[in-house]
């Protein structure tokens, strides 16, 4: 069962086979980064400004402008909904809410004595970069089954010899253990064999849950005012997990419906996958007067290992003769597959202008190149059809997807002791073709004490995509709207 994900974008299932999958690699790659409720309210532009801990997974550099230790935590709550379309159908909405932690981190501050290094700083926590939480549901009418290919993959197993032992036990052998597929006079059926194409009231339900967060270990040094460099070593923690339920039914039902004998199915599916990689950030920011300066920092590809476990079950129905039948959900085995992801190196251009104590605006142009993700199907177990797997992969991934630009721009004004922040996210469209920004607004507001600051975010993003539980069904499109609230408290000491 191949499985889709771009968060606001694109969520697609497939009972094709299970296996990774091109659009898999935007899920680790198209990044949504959460942080600090400063960070999120000013859009995330904090490439050239620094003091500030979300930006230590963006410019380490920033983390030598801090001049005192601090300790920041971040709660967060994430609201997504979804409106989905069957084509020819009415819409439907389906929403799902989650609590987290965006952010946790500590700052230790040196200032070194009778030297040109101004500080050097240590930072270590957690910051978060993909938030996979939504639901999606939608139901309707339309042509076809998730039994014709089920059935053409058990004709085909069977012709070229093979036995019921041998049908794909995600899929055609769960069809085969319910009496969905059968030999009726040696000739191998299933109920809609005489119509393929009936109508066919159909629903879908899929839940996501997970995130990933990333760790951070981070040096910086400020050079004499003017010049700051950092590191930071980066180790992302991805837990993600989908649940779907697709369901078709005859509308007439049994024996007087459209197709003779049926009556329905549910089938659905289960995917958790978790892993842990590593990158390095290097960054520098430079004083050009006090106040302008400009920023850049370098991204090293992420290398994820990553561990998929998976299964499905199937129920089916049918009315014949002697009556209505309804089988036993039959499960299939659980399946597991280890393999590894490396994502695409990026590179970032910052600039800020501080107004004295009034405030800051700021930019970051960041660029990266979809089409650089590359799996790696053969580190644990290698073979023949892993590695002709892999190639077909990454050369569609080349095919599929390019180079995009992605552009924060900020704003904090400061009125006494009370920020007051506002921005923009236009995260480029990775997909070949196509020229769109996908768009988000932020507006924060905080208060800052001399050893205490607490700090409000909120986020609201936008996107569109698309949803099917099989390769030859109907797609469904949908229309996303997510919504973050962060909430910071931080302590100087």
């Amino acid at each position: 069962m191949k499985r889709y994900f771009l968060p606001l974008l694109m969520l697609f299932i497939s009972a094709a086979g299970f296996t990774q999958t091109v659009s898999d690699v935007l899920r680790y790659s198209y990044l949504q980064p959460g942080g600090t409720a400063r960070y999120l309210g000013a859009g995330g532009a904090f490439g050239a400004l620094g003091a500030e801990f979300g930006a230590i997974s963006q410019n380490p550099a920033g983390l030598a402008m801090f001049r005192t230790n601090e300790l920041v935590i971040t709660p967060s709550l994430k609201f997504s909904s979804t409106e989905s379309r069957l084509p020819g159908n009415t819409p439907l909405t389906d929403g799902k809410s989650a609590f987290g932690f965006d952010n946790f981190g500590m700052v230790f501050n040196t200032t070194p004595t009778n030297s040109e290094w101004k500080t050097f700083n240590v930072g270590i926590g957690l910051n978060r970069q993909n938030n996979y939480h939504q639901s999606i549901y939608y139901e309707g009418q339309a042509q076809g089954s998730i039994m014709n290919d089920f059935f053409a993959d058990a004709r085909s197993t069977f012709n070229s010899g093979g036995s019921e032992e041998d049908l794909y036990p995600f899929g055609s052998g769960l069809a085969w253990n319910t009496n969905a597929i059968y030999f009726q006079n040696d000739t191998l059926k299933y109920d809609l064999y005489d119509n393929p194409n009936a109508v066919l009231d159909r629903s879908q339900t899929l839940t996501t849950y997970g995130r990933m967060n990333e760790m951070v270990l981070s040096f910086a040094g400020n050079y004499d005012e003017r010049l700051m460099v950092g590191v930071t070593v980066g180790v992302p923690f991805v837990n993600y997990r989908i649940e779907g339920e697709y369901n078709e039914s005859d509308p007439g039902g049994g024996v007087d419906g459209n197709v003779q004998y049926f009556d329905k199915l549910t089938y659905t599916e289960y995917l958790r996958t978790e892993g842990v990689g590593i990158n390095v950030k290097l960054g520098v920011i430079y004083k050009i007067s006090q106040a302008l300066r400009i920023g850049g920092a370098f991204h090293t590809p992420t290398a994820l290992r990553l561990t998929d476990t998976y299964s499905n079950t199937f129920q089916y129905s049918y009315e014949d003769g002697s009556g209505p039948f309804t089988s036993d959900v039959e499960n299939s085995p659980e399946g597991t597959f280890d393999y590894r992801l490396r994502t695409p190196w990026r590179a970032i251009a910052s600039a800020a202008v501080v107004i004295k104590k009034y405030g800051f605006l700021s930019a970051d142009v960041e660029w990266v190149d979809y089409g650089a993700n590359r799996y790696n199907l053969n580190a644990q177990v290698p073979s023949s059809e892993n590695e002709q797997l892999e190639r077909s992969l990454n050369n569609d991934i080349q095919r599929a997807y390019r180079q995009a630009l992605n552009v924060r721009l900020g704003g904090e004004l400061a009125v006494d002791k009370f920020r007051f922040r506002a921005g923009v996210n236009m995260n480029g469209d990775p997909e070949e073709g196509q020229n769109d920004f996908n768009m988000g607004y932020s507006v924060g507001a905080g208060v800052r004490g001399k050893a205490f600051y607490l700090d409000l975010g909120y986020r609201r993003g936008t996107g569109k995509g698309s949803v099917s539980p099989y390769a030859s069904a109907p797609v469904a499109t949908t229309d996303v709207v997510s919504s973050d609230v962060l909430m910071t408290l931080g302590f100087k000491f």
